[in-house]
């Protein structure tokens, strides 16, 4: 499987009632469709994942797939805290549509998690996954557990697991798995916020929550760098950044699912314990994206 290019990590949608919305996911991933992005992620971060039943992630993957088609990429969320609940959703992804799994660290015993621990635990992961296994490290999301260059590079010794996504915006770090990894090892931006610094270290692509909302500016990013267009890559860069933090950072799955209502016309609420955007946040998101130029006030 070769990984290159933009891939926005969808929300999991729901009703008023917080029961699946599966024809509103559909209507996602077919407005993303011809975006020029190189596929989609499922089940993680932003997709809300945690709030979810085995049943659900199953319902959600196979609906994405359905829609999106049998030649796209689905890159689908499966990281729990145990070795083998992680790779019980593995099978779940597989047989559900996904293509690739996408892995974040256990870390419920953080203390623990050494790096002979962490490279056990992906290991045998990778060895029992019917398909390829992406690291996932998300230190905001895994109570500050931070996988460093030496640890990604351990794991990445073993041939199914193809790649990562590091969303620590260290990119000293990238350089240096780019520098030592295998040539077929793929490294993906975690996050649009440092898309182009990501690319000039090494980087072929992106997970980026802000393809949702700005697929085809986030793609222009890569292309511009592709083409050695660096001045208008950094301008494009520049203005993306504000929107970016406020749809992660700031008012994270909440926020990304009201700027979707803004800008498409649909995203509806998060489940619980999450809240929607207050009047007041709403507002000063909708200036952000009208500054942005993602928005016409």
């Amino acid at each position: 499987m070769h990984l290159q290019g933009i891939y926005p990590p969808l929300p999991t949608f729901f009703s008023p009632t917080e029961e699946l919305d599966l024809e509103t996911l559909q209507r996602h991933v077919m407005r993303l469709k011809s975006t020029g992005i190189a596929g989609y992620v499922l089940l993680g971060s932003n997709g809300e994942a945690v709030h979810l039943t085995d049943s659900e992630r199953a319902q959600v993957v196979a609906a994405a797939r359905a829609a999106a088609g049998p030649e796209a990429q689905l890159l689908v969320g499966t990281g729990t805290f145990s070795t083998q609940a992680t790779i019980a959703l593995c099978h779940l992804a597989a047989a559900a549509g996904g293509d690739a799994i996408v892995v974040l660290p256990p870390h419920y015993y953080r203390e623990q998690m050494t790096i002979d621990v962490l490279v056990s635990h992906y290991h045998v992961v990778a060895d029992a996954s019917p398909i390829p296994v992406i690291i996932y490290n998300m230190p905001a999301n895994t109570g500050g557990l931070d996988l460093d260059a030496a640890t990604v590079l351990a794991i990445a010794r073993h041939p199914n697991i193809i790649g990562v996504k590091d969303s620590s915006g260290n990119v000293m770090k990238l350089a240096q798995i780019a520098a030592s990894a295998r040539p077929d090892f793929a490294i993906l931006a975690g996050s649009a916020g440092f898309l182009l610094p990501a690319l000039a270290v090494g980087a072929v692509g992106a997970v980026a929550a802000l393809a949702n909302i700005a697929p085809e500016h986030c793609c222009a990013v890569q292309q511009l760098f592709r083409e050695g267009q660096l001045a208008p890559a950094r301008e494009l860069q520049a203005r993306l950044i504000p929107v970016n933090t406020a749809i992660t950072a700031q008012y994270g799955v909440p926020g990304l699912k009201a700027a979707l209502e803004l800008i498409a016309g649909y995203g509806g609420i998060p489940r619980r314990p999450l809240l929607p955007l207050d009047t007041a946040r709403r507002i000063q998101l909708q200036e952000v994206l009208v500054a942005a130029g993602l928005l016409r006030q």
